[in-house]
């Protein structure tokens, strides 16, 4: 006889948040609070999805490991649960409210929790901006946080390992910097190992933008996120002490000044002592269209490159943030509440704008004027009036910097062109790579530059629920595919000139040497199996294949065979690790 199973009725419903405190900024931004004796590390609280969580602390797709390499040792893992109420492993308590600076220092289990709660939180951000869960780009449900896992001033997102790492170091004074402990530096790297799972390509060899975006992406996301919670402006605008903040510091040229926009604070001044000011202040990085100049090595070294994304939206932040401002201060100075309450909407809402973007972003051959074209095409969709001007924010930040909408996106034929529905499911559109393969293969003339000639692999097929600022909800199909092409040199330049009779790889390449270049595309299906957009690089625009080349000449960015566009020659995680080591063109260090 079958036996059956019951499940015990809770006595408690199962709560839908747990608050974690974490460090706001990182241990050197203190609280200005006057009511304090002393000036205590700037914390905060953040909302993180409640799940059960095993000791480390373990959830469905974190786990932290307190493994440090330097010493060997594998310390005991965290409990942050407290009895079996309203059920085993759901019982999260915070024990670090109101510790002292000491404890969150020198605390295993804080540093434990603060990477913990961070990670998590940055992936919800992504998740309820696409819609959807965010996969790993590796075959694993849990991504390991390491908060102490070496003895070095580094910090970095090893797929190989499936793990963040932060390091540790000894700053002057003998004072110990965990990177675990900055805020900015754990969502940054926690926004590595998310866009590697959205978009595994965009570390492949290819355009300078490439890399770059990867670097700037994170910052801005490391930002935004800080700059999301009320209580990290409100204590970090002027003065700090007053309930009032006075006009004069809420200009744009006030609060880029502030520390509100550094990267890495603690962990920059540790290393530049003499220099001060964090790792990164791209936000007071001047107007410039010098960074597009190929020979300019400076700007090819991806921070230094990503600082032109980021200077570009946290401009665009600066903005919005003054712009929404304008009706409610006064002429001498404005609650300080509210003025951080209109900040962290102007980031929020930013920062969700920013995310949904990458869903409109090809998959290959990345450059910052696709990005912004992203963002532009997938605001639309979910604000058509654009009421606030938030997209001509976006456009102008970029347009300082020299970077316009690209052509490269175009609206799909709707009328009598529609797509043909033979043989294939609109259902199965939205989840299934062989149905997707068969729409383009089926309607490869309506999708101008998609050529049925070359390879043609189906990266990603993901659905999409969106919700815009009035609760307009938009439903979306999101299918990547990669287009590949692997020949000689010499094979590359016949099948080049048939367009572009003066095609010239650059002559440092051999004429047998192999090289890889490639194509893709990214199409976006309405809530009817409809496409609607498609976001191309074409495999055969040979201006792009060649500047592509001269880069990874120029780079010296040859693979272990001394072939080119197949690899960086390295693993992957020890290429985000290289990222992250000093350079000697752009003086930087992390």
């Amino acid at each position: 006889m079958a036996q059956l199973f019951t499940f015990a009725e809770r006595q408690e419903p199962l709560p839908l948040t747990f608050p974690f405190t974490v460090v706001a900024r990182d241990p050197s931004v203190k609280d200005p609070e006057p009511s304090s004796q002393e000036r205590r590390i700037l914390r905060t609280r953040l909302d993180v999805p409640a799940s059960r969580l095993q000791p480390g602390p373990r959830g469905p797709r974190f786990h932290v490991v307190d493994f440090d390499a330097s010493t060997h040792r594998l310390h005991p893992p965290a409990s942050l649960t407290k009895g079996n109420k309203p059920a085993p492993g759901w019982g999260f308590e915070d024990r670090f409210d109101r510790a002292p600076d000491r404890t969150l220092l020198n605390d295993r289990h804080f540093h434990a929790q603060n990477v913990y709660a961070i990670a998590a939180h940055t992936l919800e951000v992504f998740e309820s901006a696409l819609g959807r869960p965010v996969p790993w780009a590796f075959d694993s449900p849990h991504l390991y946080l390491v908060p102490t896992a070496f003895v070095e001033p580094n910090a970095y997102y090893s797929p190989d390992d499936q793990a963040l790492l932060f390091g540790y170091f000894l700053a002057e004074g003998d004072d110990p910097v965990y990177t675990c402990l900055a805020h900015d530096i754990v969502a940054h790297e926690t926004t590595h190992a998310i866009l590697d799972g959205l978009r595994n390509r965009f570390d492949l060899p290819g355009l300078p933008d490439q890399a770059g975006f990867h670097e700037g992406f994170a910052d801005i996301v490391a930002l935004l996120s800080i700059m999301s919670a009320r209580q990290s402006i409100a204590a970090l605008i002027g003065d700090g002490r007053s309930t009032r903040v006075a006009a004069s510091e809420l200009t744009v040229p006030a609060l880029r000044r502030s520390v509100l926009l550094t990267m890495g604070k603690q962990f920059g001044d540790a290393l530049h002592v003499r220099r001060g000011g964090g790792l990164r202040r791209s936000v007071e990085l001047a107007p410039t269209t010098e960074w597009k100049d190929p020979a300019n090595r400076e700007w090819q070294e991806p921070h230094r490159r990503g600082e032109i994304l980021a200077a570009a939206v946290m401009r665009a932040f600066l903005h919005m943030w003054t712009h929404r401002l304008k009706p409610i201060i006064g002429d001498d100075s404005l609650d300080r509440e509210r003025a951080a309450e209109e900040g962290a909407r102007a980031a929020a809402h930013l920062l969700t704008m920013v995310i949904r973007a990458i869903d409109y972003c090809p998959p290959v051959e990345f450059e910052f004027d696709d990005f912004l074209t992203a963002v532009v095409a997938s605001d639309r969709e979910v604000a058509p009036n654009d009421e606030l001007g938030y997209r001509t924010a976006v456009t102008d930040g970029f347009a300082a910097f020299g970077i316009e909408p690209s052509g490269t996106i175009d609206r799909v034929p709707q009328a009598e062109d529609r797509p043909v529905s033979r043989r294939y499911s609109y259902a199965s559109l939205r989840s299934d790579p062989t149905e997707a393969f068969r729409f383009l293969w089926e309607n490869s003339e309506l999708l101008q530059g998609l050529e049925l000639d070359y390879y043609l692999h189906i990266e990603n097929v993901r659905p999409s629920v969106r919700v815009g600022p009035r609760g307009f909800v938009v439903s979306e199909a999101i299918v990547d595919y990669v287009q590949e092409l692997i020949c000689t040199r010499e094979e590359l330049e016949v099948l080049a000139r048939i367009d572009d009779p003066g095609f010239a790889a650059p002559a440092e390449i051999p004429a047998d040497t192999s090289l890889k270049v490639f194509g893709g595309g990214t199409l976006v299906f309405d809530e009817f199996g409809s496409p609607k957009y498609h976001h191309l690089k074409r495999l055969r625009d040979w201006d792009r294949q060649r500047r592509r080349l001269e880069y990874l000449v120029r780079s010296g960015l040859w693979d272990t065979k001394r072939r080119l566009g197949f690899s960086y020659g390295a693993s992957l995680g020890q290429r985000f690790a290289q990222f992250h080591t000093p350079s000697a063109t752009a003086g930087e260090d992390w």
